[in-house]
């Protein structure tokens, strides 16, 4: 491999020693909790909040937001706020809610966001 200066850089190639330098391999509570899952754990990790304790609104207002925008026509602020029920309805354990907020999301999004489809098909194993 050439450096920025064209000198050769002496770097061992992985292949050499495959065995060495390894370190076991440490699954996320998120890998876990969806056991093997990889559409699962793909749009989980795009939809969770990190701290939901720091979202200062409330799911009423966030679909009152939602609604507002979509009815004037503000599609982009509709589903960003879709999303947000999504969130704290997945937050809550609600099945319903979370089914309901991120299938209005994906149809706003169309198919832009593959992981509000996945969330809303399977809200049942999101919240659980």
């Amino acid at each position: 491999m050439l450096s920025l200066f064209g000198k050769k850089k002496n770097q061992p190639s992985p292949a050499e020693n495959p065995t060495e330098n390894q370190e076991p391999m440490v699954l996320s509570k998120l890998q876990e909790i969806t056991a093997g899952d990889d559409e699962m754990y793909r749009s989980l990790s795009r939809l969770l909040f990190l701290d939901p304790k720091k979202i200062l609104t409330s799911l009423e207002d966030a679909v009152s937001q939602a609604t507002a925008f979509d009815s004037t026509g503000n599609r982009t602020r509709a589903e960003v706020w879709y999303r947000i029920a999504g969130g704290i309805a997945l937050y809550r354990g609600d099945q319903d809610g979370v089914r309901k907020f991120f299938e209005k999301a994906s149809s706003i999004a169309g198919d832009r966001r593959p992981e509000y489809k996945t969330i809303a098909s399977r809200s049942q194993d999101a919240v659980n």
